[in-house]
């Protein structure tokens, strides 16, 4: 019983320290929400992301040939952001998705907040933009931010070793409205009903990776 007890005791630590470890790393390393430091800016930048760079340990970069850029969003209703990526060398994964401030992810299951580079859809000048918006623009690239009016924004490549050039970023603030008019003319739309299977298959992916055995 002791030994149950100790190790029980054990998991307990390890989850306080986790929680404190990942709330001051987004708060306090990141400045996700605001000036931490005192120099009058914020690492992160609003409505924008940092160029992609790899990321030291000390920024909870992982892999050492990962390649990061993050930033945070804060949109009104009627707002939103095109965000184009180029990755000159195809990374083995791609990913972009959505947290809260805190970098706790959002509904993927639910909501179509997270694309990886399978899910994403390239256009045909080899770019993959993303749109982060309130509501369902009809864009196959669409992160929906679930409502939440400030988040986190996070790009990720992954290389067997980094690239002799890295990707690029450009974001556009940009009204809902003009959303088409900031993507290129070839790029699909997405119907109500395709947009339901897609969630559907998400939640399917979502049960399948966390049933119990």
């Amino acid at each position: 019983m002791d030994e149950v007890a100790s190790r029980l005791a054990r998991v307990g630590e390890l989850t306080r320290n986790q929680i404190r470890f990942w709330n001051q790393f987004y708060a306090v390393v990141l400045e996700t929400y605001r000036d931490m430091n005192g120099d009058g800016k914020q690492l992160m930048p609003q409505n924008d992301l940092n160029a992609p760079a790899p990321a030291p340990i000390q920024r909870g970069g992982g892999q050492s040939s990962n390649v990061f850029s993050g930033g945070v969003f804060a949109l009104g209703p009627e707002e939103a952001l095109v965000i184009e990526t180029r990755a000159p060398v195809a990374p083995e994964y791609s990913g972009f998705h959505l947290s809260d401030l805190w970098g706790q992810s959002l509904d993927c299951g639910s909501h179509q907040s997270s694309l990886n580079g399978a899910q994403a859809e390239l256009d045909a000048d080899g770019a993959l933009r993303f749109v982060v918006a309130h509501r369902d623009p009809g864009v196959a690239n669409w992160l929906d931010t679930t409502g939440l009016p400030q988040g986190y924004l996070t790009a990720r490549w992954t290389y067997p070793r980094l690239p002799e050039q890295l990707p690029a970023v450009r974001v556009s603030k940009v009204d809902f409205a003009a959303i088409r008019a900031s993507l290129p003319a070839g790029a699909r739309s997405v119907s109500v009903e395709e947009r339901r299977a897609r969630i559907a298959a998400r939640q399917a992916h979502l049960q399948r990776r966390y049933r119990l055995y």
